[in-house]
């Protein structure tokens, strides 16, 4: 099939069928800034972030779930752009611990993100105890930002297992487990990957918890 040709941030980009804005833009070394996005996972469209601007389109659009088209015009990068980022990141930093997040705590710095300005941090996740119910890792809740990533590596994404699932709703929605069973007595088969993906130490392994438990 014939290349899709676009253009991102002034670079003209020959796109393959079926990619999004988001490879184009990667295609180019256009880094554009995701929070739920992993090439692995297949999660698509959730967190906001990777919007960008499409001329002669009335609204930004994401990244990671639009596909290229013949002769776009997409801006990654301007004010309008930074302002919505601003605020997303803003309202995660607010719901979440963002202590093992290092990639997120840089984009507030990068966005100049003042998570204060809204607030007190809400409740609804940090005050959740972190469950343990398993010999292999911890599911920390005040980290979780609910992006999906371990969702989707479990199901379809990667192993096809279903051991997850999103609980509550509003700022209490999680990552659970069907029926709020242990991990134990549901599919996991503990093969790991939902906490390669987890990009906040929502997940993590319980060895590495304990000892830096035992360090405090």
């Amino acid at each position: 099939m014939s290349k899709v040709p676009l253009v991102v941030d002034g670079y003209l980009v020959q796109a393959e069928p079926g990619e999004t804005l988001l490879d184009a833009a990667r295609r180019v070394g256009v880094e554009v800034p995701t929070v739920c996005h992993h090439e692995r996972t297949g999660t698509r469209g959730l967190c906001r972030l990777c919007v960008v601007e499409v001329e002669g389109w009335g609204r930004p659009v994401p990244a990671c779930a639009t596909e290229v088209q013949p002769d776009l015009v997409v801006r990654t990068e301007t004010e309008a752009l930074a302002a919505l980022r601003r605020v997303v990141l803003e309202l995660l930093a607010l719901e979440t611990d963002l202590e093992h997040d290092a990639g997120t705590r840089e984009l507030l710095e990068r966005y100049a993100a003042h998570p204060e300005r809204w607030g007190a941090p809400l409740a609804a996740r940090r005050e959740r105890e972190p469950v343990q119910d398993n010999p292999f890792f911890v599911r920390d809740y005040a980290k979780c930002y609910t992006c999906r990533r371990c969702i989707d590596a479990c199901g379809e994404g990667v192993q096809g297992v279903w051991a997850y699932s999103t609980t509550g709703r509003g700022n209490g929605a999680v990552p659970g487990t069907p029926l709020d069973l242990p991990l134990p007595e549901t599919p996991c088969v503990f093969c790991g990957n939902c906490v390669q993906v987890c990009p906040t130490g929502a997940l993590a392994p319980l060895q590495e918890v304990m000892l830096a438990e035992g360090e405090r």
